[in-house]
């Protein structure tokens, strides 16, 4: 397989897991051009940034609706509705929520604007000729701990010692260094750069970003594309390949 990356947004920019046939390795980039640069062309890249956006109307993106279904209660408040494309362009906050309501109807979260940024840059990078030969898709990390846990939404929130416990003993089943791997990221970076579930996120994209193409799944199953030509979906995997490291 080709070399597969896991990505999550952190405050020093994108912390990453990559993975070339047996190796992994992690490190922080601060756009998405670094990272790629690095990277073989056939890469896949598994990130968790929305991507494809709708451009207006009252209903939300189909995959952020069944996300949030799938996860039910709590998990699924994790999925907030993606931005309008016209929202991109705001600067400050209270300009993306006027501008989201001009557009959808509705004030944008404030979860979603402190993201617009690296949604953004995601989106432009993947309409642009840069992006040729990579095959970037959107994760969401909690979709694929539910799917990695049969189906089940995890019991804890990630951000106690309960949930990262819960969620990093699930991800060794599947990556028998997972923890080791995780204590080196949590050793190299300091939290003001990159959080204990930014590696955690990472990770689990990594597994689903490492699985073959016939075990992979969307949200929802034939997913729409947007008026730009990008598929409106979330990846996630029941049945991931593992890797005895």
């Amino acid at each position: 397989m080709s070399t597969a990356v896991g990505v999550d947004g952190c405050k020093a920019g994108w912390f990453y897991f990559r993975r070339d046939q047996t190796s992994i390795s992690f490190g922080v980039a601060s756009g998405l051009e670094e990272l790629t640069s690095v990277l073989p062309k056939s890469s896949r890249i598994f990130i968790d940034i929305p991507i494809g956006l709708i451009d207006s109307g009252s209903d939300e993106r189909a995959c952020d609706k069944a996300a949030r279904k799938a996860l039910g209660r709590p998990r699924g408040s994790s999925v907030f509705p993606a931005p309008a494309y016209p929202v991109l362009k705001a600067a400050e906050y209270r300009d993306a929520k006027e501008l989201s309501v001009i557009a959808i109807g509705k004030k944008l979260s404030k979860q979603a604007f402190n993201i617009i940024d690296k949604i953004r840059e995601v989106n432009t990078f993947l309409l642009s000729s840069q992006n040729s030969g990579y095959t970037i898709r959107e994760i969401h990390p909690e979709l694929c701990f539910w799917g990695l846990n049969k189906r089940q939404a995890m019991k804890h929130s990630k951000k106690r010692s309960a949930g990262f416990e819960e969620r990093l003993s699930l991800l060794e089943n599947h990556l028998p260094d997972g923890r080791d791997l995780t204590n080196r990221a949590l050793m190299k970076f300091k939290r003001s750069e990159v959080a204990k579930d930014d590696i955690l996120d990472a990770l689990v994209s990594l597994v689903v970003a490492s699985t073959f193409d016939n075990k992979l799944k969307t949200l929802p199953a034939s997913p729409q594309l947007d008026s730009r030509g990008l598929p409106m979906e979330i990846v996630y995997t029941e049945q991931p390949n593992d890797y005895a490291l």
